[in-house]
């Protein structure tokens, strides 16, 4: 048998005022970590139009609700319910710091990966291996580390290939990703990508997310402008 969801006590609705607050809370609770933007608060026709900020206010006040500003536009926001936290297409991910790309943060990881690679130049080194240093002492995610990766890729310092078995990659796997600095040959792997890959977005982990006027977009993509720039 399914519990009945108890009253938020700071809602009793016996005035119309809460019983406002408390379908306005319901919406937004509804949206979870997504959040619910003024835009979509208003599209409820009930209430009427010039109370909308006024009771957002008050259920800040009370604790019930909290802003969100989108990783992309400060000035836009999105309502949710205290106990959601937001989703990653609203802060940006990992990446992200209040809304800001953490540059130096990447940089530093970039420039570590280049470094495991210098240490191995005489031969590649596998996704896996990459992976285990990077899980392990600084506690990326694997999906992190397969992200600094690709920023590797696309500002060429290093290239990824698949092993066929032979010469360097004699103790690797048919198939397998591998790493290995730019500036060499690749010997007998099969380089992936082609010409696609020098745009930014060939090699994206959010292409998918990326619409013009959306949370993630061409015109905030730091990498994208890099590209045009050069």
């Amino acid at each position: 048998m399914s519990k009945r969801k108890r009253a938020d006590p700071k809602l009793s609705g016996r005035d119309p005022n809460e019983a406002h607050e408390k379908k306005l809370l319901d919406m937004i609770r509804s949206k979870q970590g997504a959040g619910a933007t003024m835009y979509e608060l208003k599209g409820d026709k009930t209430i009427p139009p010039t109370m909308f900020t006024r009771l957002v206010q008050s259920l800040k006040k009370k604790g019930l609700i909290k802003e969100i500003p989108t990783m992309n536009n400060k000035g836009h926001k999105h309502f949710l319910a205290m106990e959601f936290e937001p989703d990653k297409e609203l802060t940006g991910g990992e990446w992200y710091i209040d809304g800001t790309l953490d540059v130096s943060k990447i940089e530093d990881l970039k420039a570590k990966c280049v470094m495991i690679l210098e240490r191995h130049r005489h031969r590649v080194v596998t996704l896996d291996v990459m992976c285990g240093y990077f899980v392990k002492e600084e506690k990326l995610s694997v999906d992190q580390t397969k992200e600094i990766l690709k920023n590797l890729v696309l500002d060429n310092q290093i290239m990824e290939v698949k092993s066929n078995g032979l010469n360097e990659f004699a103790s690797t796997r048919i198939g397998e990703v591998c790493y290995k600095l730019t500036g060499k040959k690749s010997g007998n792997g099969e380089a992936r990508g082609g010409a696609f890959a020098s745009i930014p977005c060939g090699a994206c982990p959010h292409i998918g997310l990326c619409t013009p006027d959306g949370v993630i977009s061409p015109t905030t993509c730091v990498y994208f402008q890099k590209w045009l720039e050069f």
